[in-house]
């Protein structure tokens, strides 16, 4: 299975000069004209809509294991401390403004909800059942995010950049003293066949705090051992059409660490792979189906699935 991570890499007169300048200026101002900048449908999805203004929005669903889909429990295959024992749903939505043909600003908000399809279920741990009696079937709406992203081409490579700021709003994570993240993140694709790309993501996020301790039964507990203070992600793809609006992604982690708060060393987590489906409606909503696994251990109760959905109105 390593193998995911092979496969996976300006006139002669006064007036000329005026008037060119003039049509540039038209055309500066006419950026919104329909006109892409990349043409990978998976980074054009990523971009949101040509429109001045639009709705701009990721969802998931993240599941069971592929051998009890209908579980409200989710197995923590990457170990990663933080991760949601449940299944949930999870994404960002607000508005984006196009500032320019290839700059893009918006302001979006999170929610969260944790089994949106169970009302009832009895944990497999007694740390999960308080878990679930806590957070069962609520939605918030919280954690507001400001991004700024820019789509260009360098030579044959497309490429999506992201800058961005989480706000923290929402309680449980606050409780563990988390203020904010900003994050830096990088999309590339590049094309080796009419139906085939090399593509490559990359992510590195910094968390800032607000205090380091809390009381617990009228004691001073440190936050310390639950803050992580930044990852650093990379991954690895192909991307293969079977049609031109359906396509499949063989995913692989070949890079992740983490660091914790006031720590100076940097710990390894489990590279994940992943195998996604794609249905593109059109340019601007899509749904992808995967499969999330550890290469090393493959286990059907440890193969999670899930559901991302993009949308851009």
């Amino acid at each position: 299975m390593k193998i995911l991570t092979l496969i996976l890499v300006s006139s002669m007169t006064f007036a000329a000069p005026v008037a060119n300048s003039k049509k540039e200026v038209k055309k500066a101002s006419s950026f919104d004209t329909k006109e892409e900048v990349i043409e990978n449908p998976t980074l054009k999805t990523l971009s949101g809509s040509l429109k001045r203004w639009s709705f701009y929005s990721t969802f998931a669903y993240k599941g069971g294991a592929i051998n009890d889909l209908t579980s409200a429990e989710r197995p923590n295959i990457k170990n990663a401390q933080g991760t949601p024992s449940l299944s949930n749903i999870s994404g960002v939505f607000g508005a984006k403004y196009r500032l320019t043909k290839s700059d893009n600003i918006s302001l979006q908000a999170g929610m969260y909800m944790a089994t949106p399809f169970h009302s009832n279920h009895t944990a497999s741990t007694s740390t999960i059942q308080k878990e679930f009696d806590d957070n069962s079937q609520e939605l918030d709406i919280d954690n507001p995010v400001l991004s700024y992203f820019k789509t260009y081409n360098l030579g044959e490579l497309q490429n999506v950049s992201f800058v961005k700021y989480q706000h923290v709003t929402r309680g449980t994570e606050k409780d563990y003293g988390y203020q904010g993240a900003a994050a830096f993140s990088q999309a590339m694709a590049y094309r080796i066949a009419k139906f085939a790309y090399i593509a490559a993501s990359a992510t590195f996020t910094q968390y800032f705090f607000n205090k380091s301790k809390t009381k617990y039964m009228g004691f001073d507990m440190s936050l310390l051992p639950y803050q992580t203070e930044r990852t650093y992600q990379l991954s690895l793809s192909t991307e293969m059409y079977l049609r031109r609006n359906i396509s499949i992604r063989l995913i692989s982690d070949i890079y992740s660490r983490y660091q914790m708060r006031r720590e100076s060393e940097m710990e390894k987590r489990v590279l994940q792979q992943t195998i996604a489906g794609t249905y593109f409606f059109n340019r601007d909503i899509s749904i992808a189906p995967n499969i999330r696994f550890i290469a090393e251990d493959i286990r059907a109760d440890r193969t999670n699935v899930g559901l991302t959905l993009n949308m851009n109105l």
